[in-house]
């Protein structure tokens, strides 16, 4: 190592360090870019990271550790996991990183507002609507979520369409506290619109989670939970509120009702273990699991395998991790358990409303008034387009897919 090189400074992007069993798990905050280093080479980035020149790390380190390292291959390391923050000519560290682009001192975004509403103050908030609904659950029982509820209204479209919405406005409720959540840690946590089976939704990236200590990770895995039982009080204590002030359940009373049901099933949909649910997040959190949904796959696959006498299709055990094999014994059963709830939710929730629905629509074409006909076109048209854009998403990530492995099979065969 020449002098030049000797006596240069390494900027290092905001990491994090977790205890690890292997050593410790160090990952570049606000991405999930992490690997796992030795002890000794935990303390080194730390070294660099409090200012030591390249010379003087690598004589910090043959002093302390009793032998030499190649500080080479150790920055070229650091480099390929984009700890690093180069340099460009001029010395100007200016980057578009959001991770690096602000001082420490300067809050990400949203950060406040994701402070503030976790605060004691905002929690008493939070008891007091959730308090409330639960009284007027409990004092008028017209109000507690029944199947019925979701008929609001005698036109079709009415009911899809403002379901449509207000679920819409539910699911960014829940997203939101997800991101709300992270802010609050500092995480550049971002919304976008997603599908999740036949359903589009908004969905939260909390970039950097797993590399904070398990402890802080619960409330961003379970505040949009929290978030969904928040919208449901309010659901619940507009329509109560409603129904004193004018003495019925009059239409905006029954639809504050009709999304309060539909936010439970929302909810219970966490509860479908054979999908990577908040739940899912949590437990694997709690148990320090590695990928412990592909190993419970493959591990019933391989019972089914094994029952059909098919052990060429089997998947191999050795390449699961440790943990997620013993958690797989009991997490096994409860993913099967996730499929059947989701059945059972399917066929004795779902298939009534979705029959009463094709009923009156199939009825209405044939026998109904003019406005109840052109509510029942309406309702298939609106339909089609909402299940054609899930389709046209589906096709176009199988497109995406297929144009990358192609690209890769043309790129390893041209070398």
């Amino acid at each position: 190592m020449d002098d030049q090189q000797d006596q240069r400074k390494i900027h290092l992007h905001p990491l994090t360090f977790l205890p690890d069993s292997e050593g410790v798990s160090i990952g570049r905050f606000g991405t999930d870019t992490f690997a796992v280093f030795p002890e000794d080479g935990a303390e080194l980035i730390k070294q660099l990271q409090a200012g030591l020149t390249v010379g003087e790390a690598a004589r910090w380190y043959q002093e302390t550790y009793h032998e030499e390292l190649d500080m080479g291959d150790f920055l070229e390391i650091l480099r390929d996991l984009t700890f690093v923050i180069e340099e460009p000519e001029g010395g100007d560290l200016h980057t578009n990183d959001p991770a690096t682009s602000r001082s420490d001192s300067s809050p990400l975004r949203g950060q406040t507002l994701g402070k503030w509403a976790f605060t004691p103050v905002a929690w008493i908030l939070y008891a007091v609507l959730i308090g409330a609904g639960v009284a007027f659950l409990w004092k008028y029982p017209e109000l507690r979520p029944a199947r019925k509820h979701v008929f609001f209204t005698d036109y079709t479209t009415a009911i899809i369409l403002g379901l449509f919405v207000g679920q819409m406005l539910g699911i960014l409720v829940h997203e939101s506290m997800h991101l709300l959540a992270g802010r609050r840690l500092g995480l550049p946590s971002k919304l976008s619109v997603g599908r999740r089976m036949y359903m589009l939704v908004f969905q939260t990236s909390m970039p950097g989670i797993a590399g904070l200590p398990r402890k802080v990770r619960y409330l961003p895995f379970l505040s949009g939970m929290f978030g969904d039982v928040l919208f449901f009080s309010a659901l619940v204590l507009l329509a109560g509120i409603t129904q004193i002030l004018t003495g019925e359940l009059n239409l905006f009373a029954r639809f504050c009702l009709a999304l309060s049901f539909t936010t439970i099933l929302r909810f219970l949909w966490q509860f479908y273990f054979h999908l990577q649910t908040d739940i899912y997040y949590v437990i694997v959190t709690i148990l320090g699991c590695v990928n412990l949904q592909e190993t419970a796959r493959q591990k019933i696959a391989n019972v089914w395998y094994r029952l059909i006498r098919a052990d060429h299709k089997m998947h191999d055990p050795s390449r699961w991790a440790e943990t997620d094999t013993k958690v797989a014994r009991w997490y096994g059963p409860v993913y099967s358990v996730g499929y059947v709830f989701f059945l059972y939710v399917l066929v004795f929730v779902m298939f009534p409303i979705a029959y009463k629905f094709l009923s009156t629509v199939f009825m209405n074409l044939l026998h109904g008034s003019t406005d109840k006909m052109l509510d029942s076109v309406l309702f298939i048209v609106f339909n089609g387009i909402q299940y054609g854009v899930v389709v046209w998403l589906y096709v176009r990530g199988r497109l995406t897919r297929r144009r990358s492995q192609k690209s890769i099979v043309q790129g390893g065969v041209g070398k």
